[in-house]
């Protein structure tokens, strides 16, 4: 962006002034499933409205970035000032660095590995099209369809000394019906029969963020990431040495962001996206002041006035920073669930079951 169209940070401006772009999580964050996070599509327009660019960045590599879009304005978002990258894109520009224009790629996922290998001007093999002509690399990512067949495939191609780019290590992943083996677990799979160990590119790889950024074209410092897991998007995000917003709108918790060692945690935290368009302080900088009371049971205590309402991102970040410097301390910080859900409770920021 341009001096003249960038958002300058003020006193009490939003979040986000601080920043000229900003690299998205999607499930958790925007939506979930087929349903918008409350306050996300909002927000996102009111981002592009002015003009700060909104790079949507996802691990899953199975659906091609179109599709996504498609989602993505089903749920009302409007279209301009955003774009989506995938694991396989980031996979597809790694190996186009390293191969000559149209090497032959085994291709083992979804539809979206293949189409992002074809735009990178590699040519994609199929488990069917596989024949004494080599290949000199595998792009292992995740699709519904894949078979042992294929799995099977990228063991033995691998073993002959080609290139292995796994699109990430997701483990799990979510589902209307709950959590399904991930990427990562195929890959874990594969790993069984070989020796060899593939080249990552998703979070919390920093090629994914490097590759949003610079499609954004913002530096570094300029740089914002937005994300609900602190494993992936958080410790991405700090690996790539960028700053980082936690929401609270997905799958992670209170109690997971309060027990988070220093690789997890983020710069600011949030109940959701509608944070970036609310004046922010990075937890780390609260001030002494600001921290409350530890009580007995490990657990920071609620102001007898606070509540869902204006103020409740102040105390979230005052929670949060409370926990981490008693943490840092060597006090003892409570893991059991239940407390850390009564205080997302008061806060309004409990997930409906």
């Amino acid at each position: 962006m341009s001096d003249e169209t960038a958002v300058l940070p003020g006193r009490a401006d939003p979040l986000i002034a601080s920043y000229r772009g900003l690299i998205c999580d999607l499930d958790g964050v925007v939506y979930r499933g087929a349903t918008a996070v409350p306050h996300a599509v909002e927000t996102v327009t009111r981002l592009t409205a002015d003009r700060v660019p909104v790079v949507f960045a996802t691990n899953n590599a199975s659906r091609p970035p179109e599709h996504v879009g498609d989602h993505l304005r089903a749920l009302g978002l409007a279209p301009g000032g955003w774009s989506v990258i995938t694991s396989s894109q980031a996979a597809a520009a790694h190996l186009a660095q390293r191969l000559t224009r149209g090497a032959r790629v085994y291709a083992v996922g979804g539809p979206g590995v293949a189409q992002a290998l074809t735009e990178a001007g590699l040519t994609p093999v199929r488990v069917a099209e596989l024949d004494d002509a080599p290949v000199e690399a595998v792009v292992q990512g995740l699709g519904a369809d894949v078979t042992w067949t294929e799995l099977a495939a990228v063991g033995r191609i691998v073993d002959g000394g080609a290139c292995w780019v796994a699109t990430n290590l997701d483990r799990t992943l979510p589902t209307p019906y709950g959590r399904a083996p991930g990427n990562g677990a195929l890959v874990a799979l594969v790993q069984t029969a070989t020796n060899a160990e593939p080249h990552v590119v998703g979070k919390p790889q920093a090629a994914l963020f490097d590759l949003a950024r610079s499609r954004l074209g913002s530096e570094p410092d300029a740089t914002l990431v937005c994300g609900d897991l602190l494993h992936t998007d958080i410790a991405g995000a700090n690996a790539a040495g960028l700053d980082s917003l936690f929401v609270l709108s997905g799958s992670s918790r209170l109690r997971d962001l309060a027990m988070a060692e220093r690789p997890l945690r983020p710069t600011y935290v949030a109940a959701d996206l509608g944070g970036l368009l609310e004046p922010g302080l990075p937890v780390l900088a609260s001030p002494a002041a600001d921290l409350l009371e530890l009580g007995p049971d490990g657990v920071p205590r609620l102001p007898p006035t606070a509540g869902p309402g204006a103020e409740n991102n102040a105390v979230l970040q005052a929670v949060v920073a409370t926990a981490w410097a008693a943490r840092d301390a060597g006090r003892t910080v409570s893991g059991d669930v239940g407390p850390w859900k009564d205080i997302e409770r008061r806060l309004g920021l409990a997930r409906p079951s």
